[in-house]
């Protein structure tokens, strides 16, 4: 059986992780925006800013733009945003810390999909962002690497407030019905 990637699995979960989650004033910054359904369901109306990047498809020319994200994060002023929603096929690692090195407002919210899991589960290879942050060789190869995927992903926050100095506040997770694809939120607060 193959898995192919799939617009909005764990559909409810990511909706009402947004919902619940969002905070007061927010200004969303949405990376991976495609056909809107998140734009749709959590911020249309509720939010007071609103702003859909995606080099594939967007849902509205007057709210997006049709650009490669990280393209878009490196040569714009990202500092107006307080939400940042990286709702990526893959694994978001190299936008989240995109993002860090250039943001410098004081609190944020991430909501952010990560197929690492998935990745670690066909192969068990290591990447290099768990690499660098379990101090692994990177490629090696470790048959059942996914069942410490909570443990990565907790490693890589400690990692991310040492290295930006902030706190991370609150971090939530939810795995999709397959457990291969993990939903996480939380918010920092820089020191």
């Amino acid at each position: 059986m193959r898995w192919l990637p799939s617009d909005n699995t764990g559909f409810n979960i990511k909706i009402t992780m947004r919902r619940k989650y969002l905070p007061a004033h927010a200004r969303v910054l949405d990376l991976f925006c495609g056909s809107g359904l998140m734009y749709k369901n959590v911020y249309a109306g509720k939010v007071e800013e609103y702003l859909g990047i995606d080099k594939h498809r967007i849902h509205d020319e007057n709210l997006c733009i049709k650009i490669n994200n990280a393209y878009y994060v490196k040569n714009n002023d990202i500092n107006k945003y307080n939400v940042f929603d990286l709702d990526d096929y893959g694994s978001p690692w190299d936008l989240f810390y995109l993002i860090l090195n250039k943001y410098t407002g004081q609190e944020a919210t991430f909501f952010i999909t990560d197929g690492l899991k998935l990745h670690q589960n066909v192969d068990g290879d290591v990447t290099r962002w768990v690499s660098a942050t379990e101090k692994i060789p990177s490629g090696m190869n470790i048959p059942g690497l996914s069942r410490w995927y909570v443990d990565i992903f907790a490693t890589m926050l400690l990692d991310v407030q040492n290295r930006y100095n902030l706190k991370i506040i609150n971090p939530l997770y939810a795995f999709n019905a397959r457990a291969s694809t993990c939903y996480w939120t939380f918010s920092i607060i820089k020191e």
